[in-house]
């Protein structure tokens, strides 16, 4: 595996040490060749190739800076594509669940994306960040003994790509600013193909595993929902999202 990664970061200073923590991680995980580039709307020391977006129209619009990035890893011989905000742990165990599970939809011919899950801690337990509510009983998919479920409040803030998925992607509406599919203009940068050629029956392609559920998990290291009691959010305990699926 060789990996490329962009990251987006609207530098702040305070922010640095999760970006460093993100960096860091990345780097933990076995590939043959890793490269690095975050996204930026200032210059500032790193030991990642940094890249400062110019002329934005939108702030907003730095989210989606590296669609251009995309189009430079088809052109080399990496072969996955990762986007992250700066404040996404990817590790090397959620990274290996997406390249065992991506596997096991390719070869049963299955158009469906392995999700991420975020989730903030509170007093040392994981709490999940994307949803507000408990599902009740989802659709779900069996393979090979393994059970997957779709959450009804899809979001991930970071997406992994091979190949043709990136190709996939560049060549719908969804690489474009302004395709929104109800969400804000920064959070539809990080869609992916969650919402392009669904299998029919189904709202979005991402699933997530009930067993062994923190294989998918991504920390959000600023954690800033969790203590927050003026947000529906992170306030389940991840341990029980899945309970009754």
């Amino acid at each position: 595996m060789k990996l490329f990664v962009n990251i987006c970061f609207h530098y702040v200073e305070e922010r640095l040490k999760y970006l460093d923590e993100v960096i860091a991680s990345i780097n933990e995980i076995s590939t043959e060749q890793t490269i690095i580039i975050v996204n930026s709307n200032e210059l500032f020391e790193c030991e990642s190739v940094v890249n400062v977006a110019h002329g934005l129209k939108d702030p907003y619009h730095l989210t989606w800076e590296h669609k251009k990035y995309m189009q430079q890893f088809l052109l080399t011989d990496y072969t996955h594509y990762v986007y992250l905000e700066d404040d996404m742990k990817l590790t090397k165990k959620t990274m290996a669940y997406w390249k065992q599970t991506k596997s096991l939809f390719q070869e049963k011919n299955l158009n469906f994306i392995p999700a991420i899950h975020r989730i903030e801690y509170k007093d040392g337990v994981a709490v999940s960040l994307d949803v507000t509510k408990k599902p009740g009983a989802c659709d779900a998919i069996i393979l090979e003994g393994q059970k997957f479920v779709f959450l009804p409040e899809p979001y991930q803030a970071m997406f992994i790509m091979d190949k043709e998925d990136v190709i996939e992607h560049l060549n719908s509406q969804y690489a474009n600013i302004g395709q929104y599919h109800n969400y804000g203009i920064r959070e539809s940068a990080n869609l992916g193909n969650m919402y392009l050629n669904v299998p029919q029956g189904y709202s979005h392609r991402a699933v997530v595993p009930v067993e062994n559920f923190e294989r998918c998990w991504v920390h959000h290291v600023a954690n800033n929902y969790a203590d927050n009691l003026n947000t529906p959010h992170a306030k389940i305990l991840a341990k029980d999202l899945l309970d009754g699926n």
